[in-house]
């Protein structure tokens, strides 16, 4: 990345993070009010719920980033459980995807194994789940395959959709705040980084972006060899 690039990419990403602050604090005000309805207490929580997880997604790519940079991000590739990792990411925002009234599905073969980072691709998967949920009507899933010698998982939703001008680029980072994406591109830059650090021969991970599947919406798939 040009040190243009990562300026720009630091300073919208510290800007969204005092926005998550801002409505963090918001929202516990607002809890504090005798007169709200329990439908309006679920839908602070949720709010407060998903600016906390993003608040701390930020923080998590910002470290890795640098850590990426200064080649001191620890990558440790074993043989994981598909299902196991996919249904952690799952359980760590049932309660966000609850109070937004989400409807999940994960589908992939309960028994497939592969080799990558678990903690490296939960994060990317958790990270694009949270986003996924302020941004969906309603229905969010995760598919996961193995083809052609590599993993594919896919996160989709009913949503609007990626912008024309991040679906070529998925791995560039953007020079502003977007609305698909909750705040900057931080987190696809890192998810792209983190499939780059999985290899197999020439091969190398990588990450793509498309709109439309069978829900409609956006679709961020990683490919793991």
């Amino acid at each position: 990345m040009k040190p243009r690039d990562l300026e720009m990419l630091l300073a919208s990403c510290i800007h969204d993070m005092k926005n998550s602050i801002s409505m963090i604090l918001n929202s516990a005000d607002q809890l504090n009010e005798p007169a709200s309805s329990p439908q309006q207490t679920n839908e602070q929580l949720a709010n407060l719920r998903y600016e906390a997880s993003r608040l701390n997604n930020d923080l998590m790519h910002l470290l890795g980033v640098y850590r990426i940079k200064e080649r001191e991000l620890p990558v440790i590739i074993d043989e994981h459980q598909v299902h196991e990792i996919l249904q952690e990411q799952f359980l760590r925002n049932e309660i966000l995807l609850n109070k937004s009234d989400m409807e999940f599905k994960l589908d992939c073969d309960e028994d497939e194994l592969w080799y990558f980072d678990c903690e490296l691709i939960g994060g990317v998967i958790n990270n694009i789940l949270v986003n996924a949920v302020r941004y969906s009507k309603r229905r969010i899933r995760i598919k996961a395959r193995i083809s052609n010698d590599q993993l594919s998982i896919e996160v989709a939703d009913d949503g609007q959709g990626y912008p024309e001008n991040m679906l070529h680029t998925p791995d560039k980072p953007q020079n502003a705040i977007n609305y698909r994406t909750g705040s900057t591109s931080l987190g696809l830059y890192f998810a792209s980084k983190v499939a780059n650090l999985h290899t197999k021969g020439e091969q190398k991970g990588h990450i793509t972006l498309q709109n439309g599947g069978d829900l409609g919406g956006g679709i961020f798939t990683i490919y793991l060899p």
